[in-house]
């Protein structure tokens, strides 16, 4: 819990500095900088790996981790599913409260040939929703798979991809337009906040009932 409030603290300072103006020129400069070395295969590819932070994929992983896993377990079964829920209702509400507002239609790449699913949920765009729930997903995925061996025992070597996908997901949604890199920040750190806390409860429930980790 330490780690998750460190995390939390970060995220604060962050949320401060988004309302106060101060990552303007860097927020800018960067998307610049990155749509400027763009190509119509970035577009598809990035927009594509977008999907993977969206709340209709991320909620279909969370339900089946958490039933793969935790069957038999009520509370531990849609408790990976219910935090991503959170996680987005806490979006929606920053997004409405902190005043940042999201790159102009200038900025949009997103492919029009692609089916786009939702991540316009408030009059703002601090924080990436995106990135907040691969942060969650992803890195539930990395903690089971290192510390419950969801995939066996060579699961550990899923880890760089699984860090590789958190990143091109926060990668895409500036590249494409739909966020600022403070925003992207500000989803990874609130959603390592409460992946730390999850992770927590779910390290005293191993502790507690270690018989608990394959049934």
């Amino acid at each position: 819990m330490i780690t998750a409030g460190a995390f939390l603290a970060a995220f604060a300072l962050m949320t401060a500095l988004v309302m106060v103006g101060a990552f303007d020129a860097a927020n800018l400069g960067l998307t610049r900088y990155l749509q400027g070395r763009g190509s119509a295969g970035q577009d598809i590819g990035l927009g594509l790996f977008s999907y993977l932070g969206s709340i209709e994929v991320t909620v279909v992983i969370a339900v089946m981790l958490g039933f793969a896993l935790f069957r038999g377990l009520r509370l531990l079964a849609v408790l990976p599913a219910v935090l991503v829920l959170i996680a987005s209702g806490l979006e929606i509400l920053l997004k409405n409260i902190v005043p940042s507002l999201e790159p102009g239609t200038a900025f949009q790449r997103f492919p029009h040939g692609l089916p786009s699913l939702s991540h316009d949920v408030g009059a703002y765009s601090f924080p990436s929703g995106h990135v907040l729930r691969a942060t969650i997903v992803y890195g539930l995925v990395l903690y089971l798979a290192e510390r419950w061996e969801l995939f066996g025992r060579d699961s550990s070597r899923l880890s760089p991809v699984l860090v590789l996908v958190v990143f091109f997901v926060g990668f895409g949604v500036v590249y494409l337009g739909w966020h600022w890199l403070s925003d992207a920040l500000g989803g990874l750190l609130l959603g390592l906040t409460l992946l730390f806390g999850l992770i927590a409860y779910l390290e005293r429930k191993r502790t507690v009932n270690p018989g608990h980790q394959t049934d």
